[in-house]
């Protein structure tokens, strides 16, 4: 890897939770810095966006409220990692949750930091294809894209269109879970 290079990640925060419930890892004990780190390696990281939608707590309402103390705590976590947080909205729909803005604050961020000269690489923790037009505009400002994506959920549009492709399983998120 070139030392030089800079590389700025972002991570598709939902995405990334989904598939580590799937996978049967804990969010809790999951050490995103780390995760993160094991990408970067030795390039200069720039920074790292980690895209949410934001729950708002309702008193009274049991879901709302568990779901916002356990973001309370992730976003404590994000924190001291240095990670940026950017959010989205909760939609409510019955007793579904559903996030709003995000996909779309992801491609934006990810074609403005091509087009402001913020990276050379940009790293997309996501198995989104709806982020595929927003590669499209990255490299068409000659930089790179790089996505870290799931075995059992890829993305072939995000496949097809980034430089460089990462596959992780349950055994590559399973190291970087601490033990209860």
């Amino acid at each position: 890897m070139n030392k030089e290079e800079r590389v700025y990640v972002y991570i598709d925060g939902s995405n990334l939770y989904y598939n580590l419930k799937r996978n049967n890892c804990s969010s809790v004990n999951f050490d995103f810095k780390a995760f993160i780190d094991s990408f970067v390696g030795d390039r200069r990281l720039e920074g790292v966006r980690y895209y949410i939608g934001h729950v708002i707590k309702k008193r009274g309402d049991l879901k709302s409220e568990r779901l916002y103390w356990f973001q309370k705590e992730l976003f404590c976590r994000l924190r001291v990692a240095e990670f940026h947080i950017v959010k989205g909205r909760i939609r409510r729909i019955g007793n579904v949750f559903t996030e709003k803005g995000v996909d779309v604050r992801i491609a934006i961020d990810l074609v403005e930091g091509a087009y402001e000269n913020h990276y050379d690489k940009a790293l997309l923790v996501s198995s989104d294809g709806d982020l595929a037009p927003a590669i499209d505009m990255v490299r068409r400002k000659n930089k790179a894209v790089e996505i870290v994506s799931f075995k059992d959920n890829p993305s072939y549009s995000l496949i097809q269109k980034a430089n460089y492709r990462h596959f992780i399983g349950i055994d590559d998120l399973q190291r970087f879970v601490a033990p209860q």
